[in-house]
């Protein structure tokens, strides 16, 4: 994977607030894009939220908060290449 990934710490903030988020992503835990991706989803789903139903919001949280912890996972990037070898057989016809 890249070097962000590899050199990403695996012990993990709380991830708990949107604040926690936002940091994680500024040191580089999380996919490529996903800091910018995050503040444009959190913007949408505030504004298609109500005050009594902040629902999508908390979705997002709970997206980025996921991907953020795969992402930091230490076996991510083993399974990842497994993956690959997988998808690489079935396409030559080897698997399937």
């Amino acid at each position: 994977m890249s070097a962000q990934h590899s050199e990403t710490p695996t012990t993990l903030p709380p991830l708990r607030t949107v604040a926690d988020i936002r940091a994680a992503l500024r040191e580089g835990r999380g996919f490529p894009g996903d800091k910018e991706d995050f503040e444009l989803d959190l913007a949408r789903a505030l504004d298609a939220s109500t005050a009594a139903d902040l629902g999508k919001v908390a979705e997002v949280i709970v997206d980025y908060r996921g991907r953020i912890r795969l992402y930091s996972d230490p076996g991510f990037d083993d399974a990842l290449q497994e993956g690959l070898e997988i998808a690489a057989k079935i396409k030559k016809g080897e698997l399937g």
